[in-house]
């Protein structure tokens, strides 16, 4: 793929860029050359075959051989795009921050399930380990009566997940703390109807079996559960009864084979009720939640 400094059209510059990606065996790779072109197009995809012939400056044909550089060599499509969708909602993300993932908006779409009808009265909760603040912001942008505080360890997560609570302009409802998981949130302690978390869950032993694209770019703070990958879980399962109301919902998102361990956690706690996992489209289940008694 040389450019050379001319000038090619849309369509050209596309089939380029598909060869490159398809040649570094990528199988995404039509779907990931167009979305980099049309976001330095700041176009759609379904423009660029309707303007084909369009020409592209050298500068920006170089910008985009670039991208399918970086990309054939496995660098996650949202780092370069600067952004992604969660729940209908647009963010920024950035390396050193943990991707959303399509199965979390499960986990959304379970908690709103879950939550009483609106009735005007504030309804307090946490995001333990919120990363770009995706679940808390998609919440609060579906449920006005939802106050929620999100936590994050990394610095640079809860600087990201600021950011986009500002440019959704859910400041006034979402407030990021930066800390380890309870430690920030202990003014909170039997407040909250809602804790939900996405926690990392990657067992430590297979680190190290994952893609490329996610061990070698997103961040290990974010993947690595420790030893069986439900560390983080049996935390949040442990101090939630101090933190829950009565009738206060817990809900994680959890890896494969995690379901029974966890469930029976929350069995031997003794605080909670109406303990159920939620299964994903492969059928694994991804969501468990339960109730405070």
């Amino acid at each position: 793929m040389k450019l050379e400094g001319t000038t090619v059209n849309v369509l050209a510059l596309l089939c380029e860029g598909v060869d490159r990606l398809e040649g570094s065996g990528l199988p995404s790779a039509r779907h990931d050359a167009e979305r980099l072109l049309a976001s330095l197009l700041e176009t759609t995809r379904l423009a660029l075959y309707l303007e084909r012939d369009r020409l592209v400056a050298p500068e920006t044909a170089e910008a985009y051989q670039a991208l399918i550089e970086r990309r054939a060599g496995r660098e996650p499509l949202q780092y370069l795009l600067a952004e992604d969708e969660f729940c209908g909602l647009s963010l920024m993300v950035r390396p050193g921050v943990f991707i959303p993932r399509p199965e979390t908006e499960l986990l959304v779409e379970r908690i709103l399930a879950s939550l009483p009808p609106v009735t005007g009265r504030e309804r307090w909760g946490v995001d333990l380990g919120t990363g770009t603040g995706c679940i808390a912001l998609a919440l609060c942008h579906h449920r006005s009566d939802l106050r929620i505080v999100a936590v994050d360890r990394s610095r640079d997560a809860a600087l990201l997940a600021r950011e986009n609570t500002e440019r959704l302009g859910l400041t006034d409802r979402v407030e990021i703390r930066e800390g380890d998981l309870w430690e920030p949130v202990q003014d909170l302690r039997g407040r909250l109807e809602l804790v939900v978390s996405n926690p990392p869950y990657i067992a430590r032993e297979l680190l190290q079996e994952l893609p490329g694209e996610v061990l070698d770019y997103e961040p290990t703070l974010a993947l690595d559960g420790g030893h069986g990958g439900t560390e983080c879980h049996e935390r949040v399962i442990r101090e939630a009864p101090f933190f829950l109301a009565p009738g206060g919902l817990l809900a994680m998102e959890i890896g494969a084979g995690q379901a029974e361990r966890l469930t029976a956690a929350l069995a031997a706690a003794g605080a909670f009720v109406e303990i159920a996992s939620v299964p994903d489209l492969l059928g694994i289940p991804r969501v468990l939640t339960a109730r405070r008694i």
